[in-house]
């Protein structure tokens, strides 16, 4: 099995197991919301080395309108993800909804698998998010992710997926 991996030159080292996230990436996805109505939206993620032994991580998903052009902001997010040599991963967001996440995880090769290891929501925060888990992965030269999401008032389940080409 050949896997093309492109890693952007002078990376730090300490993220080679990240360099094929370096960069925009855009596309559309679909989801269901906390009290699980449909939606599809259109993503935008950046990837780009912060301090040498993290990579800084900004999501923003517009909700699509009935036309497919995007309307209101559906999400915003950004945060760290920190690479470690044995291949984990500890990854720390903070959520414009009003909660920061730490997610914990592993790297393989062009696969990451995370689960929330912990949640902290402000008062008057959207969402009652309580867990989570992510995947994401290069298919086809393309980032394709699933994000499963629990709140105080319902278990694990489907919450956002999407397939983004480059930009």
């Amino acid at each position: 099995m050949n896997i093309d991996i492109e890693v952007p030159a002078g990376l730090d080292p300490r993220l080679t197991a990240l360099g094929w996230l370096v960069g925009s990436w855009e596309g559309t996805g679909n989801g269901t919301d906390a009290d699980g109505n449909d939606f599809t939206f259109e993503q935008r993620i950046q990837f780009a080395p912060a301090d040498g032994a993290s990579m800084f991580y900004l999501a923003q998903a517009y909700r699509l309108d009935s036309d497919g052009k995007p309307a209101d902001i559906l999400d915003v997010e950004s945060g760290f993800w920190r690479p470690k040599p044995d291949a984990s991963l500890e990854v720390t967001l903070t959520n414009a909804g009003g909660w920061t996440e730490v997610l914990v995880g592993r790297i393989q090769v062009t696969r990451i698998d995370l689960q929330t290891d912990a949640v902290v929501r402000t008062e008057s925060a959207a969402v009652e998010h309580s867990a989570g888990q992510r995947l994401y992965g290069q298919v086809e030269g393309d980032l394709m992710y699933a994000l499963d999401r629990a709140t105080t008032t319902h278990p694990l389940r489907p919450h956002m997926w999407a397939r983004l080409k480059r930009s």
